[in-house]
């Protein structure tokens, strides 16, 4: 029993879609698939855009996997995946479409709290911040071919040993509880910090009578380098865990996350960087799947902070192949970004939800109600940043492999919070300036194969 159950989860590691499509249970190569195409219009404040846009409900990839039976209650297995945008063809595609040019509105509290800088230091501090956000908020910043999934296992009778570039556990369990999954933007990825992939990581995976435990670790390498750190022993390693109790009409699952970082500031020091709790669970009821969850992040000891931008524009006079030098051998996350604020900086976040899918005709209505809440500090975050979204979709089955969406998703933006809305997954961007709202209108088409 363990072993089929852990050859099935390895095989569908690539959710949430890949569940539904399974995965070859006979020794053979699969391809597989999803195209996700549509149009999106975001209002944020006094910028809006409307826009042709891939993978809104979920990112367009394409993947091969395969397994071989080697007898004995043992089997190969492996995963390639990579991402496509459908809207422009390629294999990278910048989340964050709106930026504040003014550093007063970007920075809150710099100038009022250091009126010693120059305006032109500020204003040199406020672009690098830009740039930073820029960079980390690309898609396979590193053009990496099989960017969303690569990895290789060995099924046994005692559960599965996988390594590569893997989903985390508390991403997993994130995903499982929530009502949107990673889906459009209601879902509340949209506004909590996460690390959503390890690379170099070796998983312990398994299941019996119900129960999945997920025991993983990653020996380093950034989004932006994916190589192992060698420098600073264990500088970037990632640990996480999940432990989950699923059944036909309730679920339950606990999971953790923890990345190593090195700053810019401490460079010859392993230091504690973004940590994530997650408890989730779900009820069934008839046609009605309730869903509650809750996040918290935490990260100390972002790569760069407010104070050490301020240093690097001061120390280099403002030059730009200067400041460009120093950055690009800083090996930075998307948790590195304080998500809420649209800034370098720390994260001290809480993120709860509520939602349900509910079978309505040929489809599946999903709701969701969230709320999110950074109380970290800094130079720059003088203030809590608070967002209270709420998303409504309907995905309309033409057949088993072919479905029609509709979504609809407001983010409030309150104190010195700037969310901009996007398609799956992810932060869309920042609004121009804080407390302004967010709202996303989505329409479109996803196909499987």
């Amino acid at each position: 029993m363990m072993r089929k159950s852990a050859l099935a989860i390895a095989l569908t590691l690539a959710f949430p879609i890949a569940h539904a499509q399974g995965g070859p249970t006979q020794s053979g190569v699969q391809l597989y698939g999803i195209v996700d195409v549509g149009m999106e219009r975001v209002d944020n404040g006094d910028v809006s855009v409307t826009r042709l846009t891939s993978g809104i409900s979920t990112g367009s990839r394409w993947g091969i996997r395969g397994s071989e039976d080697l007898g004995g209650g043992y089997r190969a297995l492996f995963t390639l995946e990579s991402r496509f945008e459908v809207d422009n063809g390629t294999t990278s595609n910048r989340g964050a479409i709106f930026f504040c040019p003014s550093a007063p509105a970007l920075c809150p509290g710099v100038v009022g709290t250091s009126p010693a800088i120059p305006g032109a230091v500020v204003g040199g501090m406020s672009a690098v911040n830009t740039a930073l956000l820029q960079a980390v908020s690309t898609v396979n910043s590193v053009n990496a071919l099989f960017d969303r999934q690569a990895f290789a296992g060995l099924v046994t009778p005692y559960g599965a040993i996988l390594g590569g570039r893997q989903y985390t556990p508390n991403y997993e369990v994130l995903i499982k509880y929530n009502s949107f999954a990673d889906s459009f933007a209601g879902n509340p990825g949209q506004i909590a910090t996460i690390n959503i992939r390890a690379n170099n990581a070796l998983q312990y995976r398994a299941e019996l009578s119900g129960f999945t435990l997920s025991l993983m670790y990653g020996f380093g390498g950034s989004e932006g380098n994916r190589s192992e750190r060698t420098t600073v022993g264990r500088g970037d390693d990632f640990y996480g865990v999940n432990v989950q109790y699923n059944a036909p009409t309730f679920g339950v699952g606990v999971g953790y996350n923890r990345n190593n970082t090195v700053t810019f500031a401490a460079p010859t020091e392993s230091r504690k960087g973004l940590e994530t709790y997650s408890v989730g669970g779900t009820a069934t009821l008839g046609g009605v799947k309730l869903f509650a969850t809750y996040l918290k992040a935490k990260n100390e000891n972002p790569v760069l902070s407010p104070v050490d931008i301020q240093n690097i524009v001061i120390s280099t006079g403002g030059n730009l192949a200067a400041i460009n030098n120093i950055l690009g051998g800083l090996l930075i996350n998307r948790f590195d970004v304080d998500a809420l604020r649209g800034m370098v900086g720390p994260t001290d976040l809480d993120v709860y939800h509520l939602g349900l899918n509910w079978t309505v005709g040929n489809g599946t209505l999903m709701a969701a109600l969230n709320q999110s809440k950074d109380s970290a500090r800094s130079l720059w975050a003088t203030a809590d940043a608070k967002v209270d979204q709420i998303g409504l979709a309907y995905m309309y089955n033409l057949s088993k492999r072919t479905q029609l969406y509709g979504a609809y998703a407001v983010a409030n933006n309150k104190d010195q919070a700037r969310i901009a809305l996007g398609a799956a997954c992810c932060t869309g961007g920042w609004t121009t300036a804080p407390g302004e709202d967010s709202t996303s209108l989505q329409i479109g088409m996803r196909h499987t194969f």
